[in-house]
């Protein structure tokens, strides 16, 4: 049985995209991605079938045609930012209900959590991780934010700058009762040329704005981000 592809390319930067992705991408008849995903390869040497660009209001659409061109025999392969389980493509395929797990291929990849805990010298394997990307914020979220810190545990999230951005993180955690000088990390841009790591406090985040690739970390254990 041919299985729909969805692959994670890195957290941005090309040499984030591994070989078994390239490989993959080489041999589909179809390849669907957001544009700065399709741009990490060489369209002269990369891609020899077709190629669709994603965005937000095709999204629905290009899932469909992946999966009934999978079903047709055809290899397709989606490309999703980092790893596809973490704030990536596979939910949004999932939630179409249109594929069963069992018909698709997953290939991991760099999620830009691993790569901000590394550019920290952060050990991740206890901290709570969150994503507030794609609307997927709710108060059990929140609560679950606020009771993750409370009991010590560092937490590294992906805001949305449109819903609920590092300002508004900041709020929430200050109205619950945090201090202003809870030491917080934002890294934005994480592999790119451009990257950079602001290391701040509650206070100073309420004061700054950041870009929309971003990581945030909340260091729980460490109130004091003198």
């Amino acid at each position: 049985m041919v299985k729909l592809n969805i692959v994670g390319i890195g957290p941005g930067s090309v040499d984030y995209v591994t070989p078994i992705v390239r490989k993959l991408v080489l041999e589909s008849q179809i390849v669907i991605g957001a544009q700065r995903s399709l741009n990490l390869f060489n369209s002269n040497k990369d891609f020899q079938g077709e190629t669709h660009t994603l965005t937000a209001k095709n999204l629905n659409e290009l899932l469909r045609y992946a999966v009934e061109s999978t079903r047709k025999g055809k290899s397709v392969t989606l490309l999703s930012t980092g790893d596809p389980g973490f704030s990536g493509l596979l939910r949004s395929v999932l939630n179409t209900n249109l594929i069963d797990a069992s018909e698709i291929n997953i290939v991991a990849g760099v999620s830009v959590v691993q790569a901000c805990a590394a550019k920290l010298c952060l050990s991740w394997d206890e901290a709570c991780l969150f994503t507030f990307h794609q609307g997927n914020i709710n108060d059990a979220k929140k609560t679950e934010l606020i009771a993750c810190l409370k009991m010590g545990r560092n937490v590294i999230l992906l805001p949305d700058v449109k819903a609920f951005s590092p300002k508004e993180i900041a709020t929430y955690l200050v109205e619950s009762g945090f201090s202003l000088n809870m030491l917080v990390f934002i890294c934005e841009n994480l592999t790119l040329s451009d990257e950079r790591v602001t290391k701040s406090n509650l206070e100073g985040v309420l004061a700054t704005e950041f870009g929309a690739l971003c990581v945030m970390v909340i260091k729980a254990k460490y109130e004091d981000a003198a």
